[in-house]
């Protein structure tokens, strides 16, 4: 079967959707179905809602998210009493929320659900990494943001499947475009291992890495302001950690420095990066490199090209053309017949 067997390798997925309706709860049930035929034990857990029946924004019908039986699963107590199916309750966190405590099951019957997980990342790291300690769980899966806007990184799992499909885009050309400036900031370099130890507990401001590898703060709180950026630089180096959200201002300021060659930005991880194609692309041009302290291993892209307004994309020629921009493996989940 395409790409599980790298998902069992590594022990845990993020399946992430481009948009809304780009086929992402569809890739997670089909990954999830394929683990069950493999006799694989996978946990499941949601960044946010989702496996409701109708689209809360749109009022579109949605997937469903099956649980096949022996699987375990962590949700809201207020979703796990709506459930119709069979469940053992296997731990419950002491902390609440006002939709209630997230609760662990393990499923003794085949059913639906809707997931409403950890919201941050710190508590999903916590998750992936507990979960395996507490239960005899082969895969932790996470059901990823819709958007980058969320405050819990797909980067928290080892590995990582991409949707995406004619509702994030209706025109071949644009969604291929738009999905590869996506690939692009995922298969970014990762900052060396000695520079991540020093910037990893930096979640605020900006910090400056000197030639000698030294990191500074300039005491600069925000890096919406270019001219003040800029200024860090001529007396810091081309050395520049930001562990916030990455625009168009910031990359513009570096790129048209003199130096911007030599510039290094690091950043959290690809989920932070907001500029514009353009701009991304720009800076590396001009030889601008970036780095991210934290990575994700890319296994797929999966595409949908059906949105819900009627758009039917041909989903050979879709395949094929994001095929050959990418360097994994692309697939329509629904022609995958095993």
């Amino acid at each position: 079967m395409p790409f599980v067997d790298q998902i069992i390798r590594y022990g845990s997925l993020s399946v992430v959707g481009l948009g809304k309706n780009t086929g992402k709860t569809e890739c997670l049930n089909y990954v999830m179905r394929r683990l069950s035929e493999m006799r694989k034990v996978v946990a499941v857990t949601s960044i946010g809602i989702d496996g409701e029946g109708v689209d809360q924004v749109t009022f579109t019908p949605k997937p469903s998210i099956y649980l096949e039986k022996g699987m375990y699963f962590t949700t809201l107590s207020s979703f796990y009493t709506r459930k119709q199916f069979q469940a053992e309750i296997c731990h419950v966190e002491n902390a609440g929320t006002v939709l209630g405590k997230m609760v662990t099951a393990r499923v003794l019957e085949r059913g639906k659900m809707v997931l409403a997980g950890p919201s941050d990342t710190v508590s999903l790291q916590r998750w992936v990494s507990r979960i395996p300690e507490r239960f005899p769980v082969d895969v932790c899966l996470v059901d990823g943001a819709i958007s980058r806007l969320s405050s819990a990184s797909p980067v928290v799992t080892r590995s990582m499947v991409l949707a995406t499909g004619a509702a994030y885009s209706a025109n071949v050309r644009t969604l291929v475009e738009r999905t590869r400036f996506v690939y692009d900031t995922v298969r970014l370099p990762q900052a060396p291992s000695g520079l991540r130890e020093k910037l990893e507990q930096v979640t605020k401001g900006i910090r400056i890495i000197t030639d000698k590898g030294e990191i500074t703060d300039p005491g600069v709180r925000s890096v919406l302001l270019p001219d003040q950026v800029r200024k860090v630089l001529e007396t810091g180096g081309n050395r520049l950690y930001v562990p916030g959200v990455v625009g168009n201002a910031l990359l513009k300021a570096l790129g048209e420095r003199k130096e911007a060659g030599e510039t290094e930005l690091y950043v959290r991880d690809f989920s932070r990066i907001f500029a514009e194609p353009r701009v991304f692309y720009s800076f590396l041009r001009k030889g601008g490199r970036i780095l991210q302290l934290f990575t994700t291993h890319l296994l797929a892209i999966c595409v949908n090209p059906l949105s819900p307004e009627g758009i039917r994309l041909k989903s050979e020629e879709l395949v094929d053309k994001m095929q050959r921009v990418v360097e994994v493996p692309v697939y329509d989940i629904k022609k995958i017949r095993s």
